[in-house]
């Protein structure tokens, strides 16, 4: 099973009250209802490929207005053959579709009113019935995090962002075919999505994985500062230990200053040595403490002087 319909079943599985299913049942009846006309009269019919959501479905429209649905399976005509299900409501459409603030004269609305969603519960809700709708989520095992809903219009697409501002939950509108999508790039705001809708078992596996993540991913940076501080190190003492050869090799070591040729040989005898192992054998050497600021300063004076002597035998 995916992660995306992980979360969707256990949110579907949740015991809200009657409002907060009015609310569910409106997003979700937007969203993914079809509405037929035949000789039996109005219908609605809901499919999806989750069954647990079509049961949800079902029992919701029981509770709050006491018809039962017509539950249908089929098999997709496809390669996998997977299970379609279906909800098909037939008695007091209109009501229903009242109810739920999506009927008015003339035809369907293109979202409920604000008035409808009185409450927190109740935008909670909606959002909810959206997300379980044609909401989709990325396993965080995956490189990339990413939330999407799938909306059939721009007004829908863009009322739903109003209501996501409420939660400070930055999202993006993108068009895709003929729909508006929202969606979510950043981890933590897909966390705060999942804590909106009370998917406590999703957080926690979202988070666990996303930590891991992270710590691996600070690892590797940390590991790949460390090679990279490595390299650099080993590059300023092979330039340090050139200098030093040529001087010594040029007769030009007896250029420098007593204290400069003693941290040049002590470079010249441990080519390899970091500041800190050059700091220590010079301490041991000379009985005298030299920081790895003063090394660096004398090394550059060291340099200078390979470099000036370079230059002249070139020139000559």
């Amino acid at each position: 099973m995916s992660f995306a319909s992980e979360v969707k079943e256990e949110v579907a599985r949740q015991e809200i009250n009657s409002d907060a299913k009015k609310a569910e049942l409106s997003a979700i009846l937007k969203l993914l209802s079809v509405m037929n006309i035949s000789s039996r009269g109005l219908s609605l019919r809901v499919r999806s490929k989750n069954a647990v959501i079509i049961r949800m479905i079902s029992q919701f429209v029981q509770d709050l207005y006491s018809t039962k649905p017509e539950i249908e399976v089929v098999k997709e005509n496809k390669l996998y053959k997977n299970n379609i299900y279906a909800v098909v409501i037939r008695k007091n459409v209109t009501d229903i579709l009242e109810d739920l603030d999506l009927w008015r004269d003339g035809g369907i609305r293109e979202y409920p009113r604000m008035k409808f969603l009185k409450n927190d519960n109740m935008i909670r809700a909606f959002i909810t019935g959206s997300f379980l709708a044609t909401g989709s989520i990325n396993s965080p095992n995956t490189t990339n995090y990413h939330l999407e809903i799938s909306c059939i219009s721009e007004e829908y697409a863009r009322f739903l962002v109003r209501l996501l501002e409420r939660y400070f939950i930055t999202r993006k509108i993108t068009t895709r075919r003929d729909r508006y999508v929202v969606y979510l790039k950043a981890s933590e705001q897909i966390s705060d999505f999942l804590r909106l809708m009370g998917a406590s078992d999703a957080i926690f596996t979202f988070e666990d994985v996303r930590i891991q993540r992270d710590f691996v991913n600070s690892l590797s940076r940390w590991n790949n500062c460390e090679i990279a501080n490595d390299a650099k190190s080993l590059a300023a003492a092979r330039k340090q230990y050139e200098a030093v050869e040529y001087l010594v090799e040029s007769g030009n070591i007896i250029k420098l200053s007593e204290k400069d040729q003693e941290i040049a040989m002590v470079r010249y005898e441990n080519p390899e040595a970091g500041f800190v192992e050059l700091s220590q054998i010079y301490e041991k050497k000379t009985g005298q403490v030299l920081s790895k600021s003063g090394i660096r300063h004398r090394f550059i004076k060291i340099i200078d002087l390979a470099d000036k002597y370079r230059s002249r035998k070139e020139s000559a």
